[in-house]
């Protein structure tokens, strides 16, 4: 039986484990004699119980660490994607969920490199939900797995978005020839990928996304990031421009001013203010770890954060219209 190291040593079952206990006739190889079940004892099931709760108690403290370093991405366990259905579907299709698998939490829970893959596949999530909206599409189905070395298993579905009228969608062009145009700047081969999807969502009105597709917007991300820093940088304001310059961990806080200017409805903001916390708590960790910290940046973030509170009084409090999402994603991308 598995021995999982995230509780300290204890043997701990899973409940794989509990079916070999009662081996049905037939399941074995044939010539080998059996007895209908294997019998345990009252002690034994006991143990078998307090096992698995400190495993699950174990998990559960796992996933809220997940969850309170990054709180815009919501975390369960699992073992795989499990394909189309209601629970990811339609209305309940959602970008931001992740199913991780019990290795990954126990790497994570001790090991920087895997919290940094987190980060990459946040960076990708997001790029990958502004690229939709500034195609004029929505997310019809979504799934994520992460398996136990980091790496993002995804599938999901975008079509065109029926609710934007012609102005619109010739608004959403222009955004996507914009975000095309900045991506070709720093990773051509990159955008030529991106323009091959955005040609395809226009003659088809639908595509059909993967872990490649979600390996691309992670570097078209990495690209904005790198384009953004630059031109920032020749303004002299080095630290604030990306999240890490000449060794420094900073938060991009002009991209953050842009993104609440944009927000208009009680949801983007509360958004904005997830992605800010968790900007922040990403500089408290590197601080932990020896890095250095751009304290310009966290305190212009933490008078962000103060902003967003104040500006969630007055939102109003809707779903925001396809105008206010194309500008949002456009604000975050830039």
């Amino acid at each position: 039986m598995n021995v999982n190291s995230i509780s300290g040593g204890r043997p701990v079952f899973s409940a794989a484990a509990l079916s070999k206990v009662t081996a049905a006739k037939g399941d074995i190889k044939s010539g080998t004699e059996v007895k209908d079940s294997v019998e345990i004892s009252a002690e034994g099931m006991e143990r078998f119980q307090e096992s698995a709760a400190v495993q699950q108690n174990d998990y559960s403290a796992a996933l809220d660490r997940l969850k309170e370093q990054f709180p815009g991405m919501k975390f369960s366990v699992g073992t795989g994607l499990t394909g189309k259905s209601a629970a990811n579907s339609g209305d309940n299709a959602d970008r931001w969920a992740f199913k991780v698998s019990e290795g990954f939490l126990e790497k994570a829970a001790g090991d920087p490199a895997y919290t940094q893959k987190l980060r990459d596949i946040q960076k990708a999530t997001a790029f990958a939900e502004s690229f939709s909206k500034a195609l004029g599409m929505k997310t019809t189905y979504c799934e994520n797995f992460i398996d136990d070395e980091g790496n993002l298993h995804h599938a999901s579905v975008l079509v065109k978005n029926d609710e934007l009228n012609e102005e619109l969608r010739a608004q959403a062009q222009e955004n996507a020839e914009k975000l095309l145009s900045a991506v070709r700047e720093k990773n051509a081969e990159a955008a030529d990928r991106l323009a091959s999807l955005m040609s395809e969502a226009q003659q088809k009105g639908v595509l059909i996304l993967d872990e490649e597709d979600m390996k691309l917007f992670g570097e078209a991300a990495k690209a904005l990031e790198a384009t953004e820093g630059e031109a920032e940088d020749v303004g002299g304001d080095e630290a604030i421009g990306s999240e890490k310059v000449s060794g420094c961990v900073a938060i991009n806080a002009q991209k953050l001013a842009r993104m609440l200017a944009a927000a208009k409805t009680r949801s983007q903001i509360r958004a904005i203010m997830a992605k800010i916390q968790s900007d922040l708590k990403e500089c408290e960790t590197g601080k932990a770890q020896g890095l250095d910290v751009d304290e310009a940046s966290v305190s212009a973030a933490e008078s962000l954060l103060s902003q967003a509170k104040s500006q969630m009084a007055t939102a109003d409090d809707r779903e925001p219209t396809p105008e206010e999402e194309m500008a949002q994603a456009m604000a975050s991308l830039m």
